[in-house]
């Protein structure tokens, strides 16, 4: 077959820029990874089958293979799932293959002739466009719908999750009630752990689903009658062990002035599964603490958060960061002049809310919150829905209301495996994995994506949390309750296509937090001077008399301590110890 020429296919035009040039290309297909993705979309829309002959299976697999690598593995299941005997592990095996094969003369321009002759035909290229006739003025890029989940994630689904995503009336809506079913479950799987670089960690998951108002967002709160019978039973535990409380204790004022060796009962802890977003941090601590370090934030608008936040009592972000890596969150309990320490939190958060909500919520991304959350970005609704479609079939409430019943006896048994679950890639899933997040790290790095280096590092967290919920979900299939699993092909394949999408959505929603200016006037404001004067270790005393010495007002010195915490500059220790990052570095 002689060699096709890729370029004059995708009709992409070279053309000599000028060095005085913004050279940002107008988006369409600007390299090889977006012409295929371009193509295997137009193979998912129509549903192609390019791989029913064997020898062009094959030599599409060496294509790939011979592009990307081991990452083109993916690329090679979304082009071979349309053939009608398509088999996850033989095609797996197959790609396998192909990478250890030699494959002379077969490159990339094999997949798009086989493309040619299925018909297709890519939308035309200009790869720099304006700027070539338009030197002074900036190039924008046209606005692109954000990505969506591929049909493979959803036929490959675990079978509890599929009928979770089966009710949705759209993609995106689909899109979201898998992640707010992730994130709900991620809260309620009591010793499912694994080993992330050498530290053990649980699948917990925090999400934030932005959109404009009336966008649909709101459907993701059907995820928390998934977990809701989790948490009624906790209630109830709570109330039964308040009425024996109560008894006892009316027992215990009877008689303890006649015995003096009679104990006063202690008041039953509050035991529940969603935990408050507008509590005092105290209150959220306390909570966290009486339920084991359990628990789930479930919030329908971002604000609530945001404004917990800004109250002088209400700021636990500090704590709320902490949860996600599972350090431990210390606070003083004053009522009972208690210290108190949660050792290894587990906490999971749904956040929804417009983009303003974000802002208000993640002021910038150097505290490191926003790198936490999985984003999924929704545009407006651009048409009326039938709402009374399908309105003789059951309502959704009782759908979920019954699969949180179904989860509730699965939650129940999992409790009874004294030695937890350990979930486990393979070497060759470690590898791949290894492997595809130092690509995508080396391309952050050249592509100059500034601020959002550790969204992508947790992202690789996020991964591996999202093959724990589902290889576990994996056993409530077969009922084989094991004690050490080992993520499934299909698993692994299936967080790492949500994690490519999920990037898309947190690289849009970067672009709402605001930009903070790096240069400094030349000469230092009091604020300046106060902080450098700031040693690499200090106390409330220490920061008191350097500000008095500066002839700084107390009140403005607390101020600036707080913003200096706010903004990652200062670490607060103790209570009244205070550490100099700045300094420290």
């Amino acid at each position: 077959m002689a060699e096709f020429d890729v370029r004059a296919f995708l009709n992409i035009q070279e053309k000599t820029i000028p060095n005085n040039v913004n050279t940002t290309p107008v988006y369409n297909i600007s390299d090889t990874k977006d012409a295929v993705e371009q193509l295997i979309q137009w193979i998912e829309t129509t549903g192609t089958d390019m791989t029913s002959n064997y020898e062009d299976w094959l030599k599409i697999g060496f294509a790939l293979a011979d592009e990307f690598g081991q990452i083109g593995a993916s690329y090679f299941h979304r082009v071979s799932k349309f053939y009608s005997k398509y088999k996850h592990q033989e095609c797996e095996k197959q790609y396998t293959q192909c990478l250890n094969g030699k494959r002379t003369g077969v490159t990339i321009g094999t997949l798009f002739h086989y493309a040619k002759k299925a018909g297709y035909v890519p939308e035309k290229i200009h790869s720099y466009n304006s700027a070539i006739n338009n030197e002074d003025k900036e190039v924008a890029l046209p606005k692109k719908e954000l990505a969506e989940f591929s049909t493979f994630i959803f036929d490959e689904l675990p079978e509890f999750l599929k009928k979770v995503v089966h009710t949705a009336s759209n993609s995106k809506e689909r899109d979201i009630l898998l992640l707010g079913a992730l994130t709900s479950i991620s809260a309620c799987l009591p010793n499912v752990y694994g080993i992330y670089d050498r530290f053990t960690v649980y699948p917990n998951l925090f999400l934030f689903v932005t959109a404009p108002a009336s966008s649909g967002k709101g459907r993701v709160n059907l995820c928390r009658r998934l977990v809701n019978p989790i948490h009624i039973q906790k209630r109830k535990e709570t109330s039964t062990e308040k009425i024996q409380f109560e008894v006892e204790l009316a027992e215990y004022n009877q008689r303890k002035s006649k015995d003096n060796t009679l104990v006063k009962p202690n008041r039953p802890l509050e035991k529940m599964l969603f935990i408050p977003a507008n509590s005092s941090a105290t209150g959220t601590f306390e909570l966290l603490a009486n339920n084991e370090g359990v628990g789930l934030i479930f919030e329908t608008e971002g604000d609530t958060l945001a404004q917990t936040f800004k109250s002088e009592h209400g700021n636990y972000s500090d704590g709320f960061r902490k949860a996600f890596h599972h350090e431990s969150i210390s606070y003083y309990r004053r009522t009972d002049r208690e210290y108190v320490n949660i050792e290894c939190p587990k906490l999971s958060a749904v956040l929804t809310g417009t983009p303003n909500q974000v802002r208000t919520l993640m002021p910038n991304s150097e505290n490191g919150l926003f790198s936490r959350f999985m984003f999924y970005h929704m545009d407006r609704q651009r048409q009326w829905r039938d709402v009374f479609a399908n309105d003789d079939e059951e309502g959704l409430d009782l759908v979920f209301d019954r699969l949180g019943e179904e989860f509730m006896i699965f939650h129940s048994q999992l409790r009874l495996i004294s030695n937890g679950v350990k979930v486990h890639f393979s070497t060759e899933q470690a590898r791949r994995f290894n492997e595809f997040f130092r690509k995508e790290y080396k391309t952050f790095l050249f592509l100059e994506k500034n601020g959002m280096e550790a969204s992508l590092f947790r992202l690789g967290l996020i991964c591996f949390r999202i093959t724990m919920i589902l290889s576990v979900l994996r056993m409530m299939e077969t009922e084989n309750l094991e004690t050490v699993k080992e993520c499934e092909p299909r698993d692994f394949e299936i967080a790492l296509f949500m994690i490519k999408t999920l990037l898309a959505h947190m690289e849009s929603v970067f672009l709402y937090l605001p930009k903070e200016k790096l240069t400094l006037p030349r000469q230092k404001n009091i604020k300046e001077c106060f902080l450098d004067e700031l040693p690499s270790q200090f106390t409330t005393q220490g920061y008191r008399d350097i500000s008095k010495r500066l002839k700084i007002s107390q009140k403005s010195a607390e101020r600036y301590i707080k913003q200096f915490v706010e903004k990652g500059y200062l670490q607060r220790k103790f209570h009244g110890q205070y550490l100099n990052i700045i300094k420290k570095k």
